[in-house]
């Protein structure tokens, strides 16, 4: 009888990292797909309570390919910041009053061509009329209610477009003699709450540039492996740049939310530090096709 009781143990533990993968179904997998290394440690030790030992390493050594598939995988598009065609700064500022002018430093230290910001709410808004000297061309679009997502630009800024559903700054520029479509998005949390329909909503509009190039700078609240950033990367004719890297801590677990895409998707991605806000910054120097 215990015997048999561990068997469903292990039955159901699959069942429920199974799940993990099921986004495109339901919201739910998306939900459970933020916490799949933690299913896959699950997994294993209800599997080394049951099993032998050997099945266990066995199991191991797979969960461990797929952590490194989880956290890891970006890193196989990793590219040089030298001979970079664009850079990104991408940042959820956090809706509450916070001193920001850390932030506005950092931003200007990594003089980067584009700046897409989320939760731009109105205590946040002077920071962006402080940094209009260096990015005179400047679109903010009502998002949630913890604030709005922004573009900010050194070049000119034209097809601004807010969007029909809230949660997306779309416009686009020229560098060089390339046109390069910029858009900023926050999506709401998964499952219970809509993320899903949210993205389905905001990709029903997107599509890749003709002749040209895509930026996605965002706080997707979602992981890399979740299926509304592969939405995204589908409707946009992008890829997620570099590794994925560490923007936000659950109660001390480490989410990689945040993300910046590209067309191609290559090149150096660097964590910039939270400055006053429970996101970290990402900064990519991108190098297109």
């Amino acid at each position: 009888m215990r015997k048999t009781a561990g068997h469903v143990l292990v039955v159901l533990a699959g069942l429920v990292l199974a799940m993990s993968f099921a986004g495109d179904l339901h919201g739910l997998g998306d939900s459970l797909a933020v916490f799949r290394p933690v299913l896959f440690v699950g997994c294993l030790l209800v599997s080394a309570l049951v099993w032998r030992w050997r099945v266990a390493q066995f199991l191991a050594v797979a969960a461990g390919l797929v952590a490194f598939w989880h956290w890891g995988g970006g890193w196989l598009h990793e590219g040089p910041k030298q001979g970079a065609d664009v850079a990104v700064y991408q940042k959820n500022m956090l809706f509450l009053p916070r001193d920001r002018a850390p932030l506005e430093a950092d931003i200007r230290a990594s003089s980067a061509d584009f700046v897409t910001l989320q939760e731009v709410s109105r205590v946040n808004v002077p920071m962006l009329e402080v940094l209009r000297d260096l990015y005179p061309h400047q679109l903010l679009c009502n998002a949630h209610s913890v604030g709005a997502v922004a573009i900010l630009s050194k070049t000119e800024l034209r097809g601004e477009d807010c969007g029909t559903r809230s949660g997306i700054a779309s416009a686009v520029t020229q560098i060089g003699a390339r046109d390069v479509h910029v858009i900023s998005v926050h999506l709401h949390w998964p499952w219970p709450y809509a993320q899903r329909q949210h993205a389905i909503d905001l990709i029903a509009n997107l599509a890749p540039i003709e002749g040209g190039v895509t930026l996605v700078g965002g706080d997707f609240n979602m992981v890399a492996s979740g299926r509304s950033l592969a939405w995204f990367e589908a409707a946009t004719g992008t890829a997620r740049v570099g590794p994925n890297l560490r923007t936000f801590d659950l109660f001390g677990y480490p989410l990689g939310i945040d993300h910046i895409l590209a067309t191609g998707g290559t090149g150096a991605l660097s964590v910039r530090p939270q400055l006053g806000a429970d996101h970290f910054g990402l900064l990519a120097y991108i190098e297109f096709p």
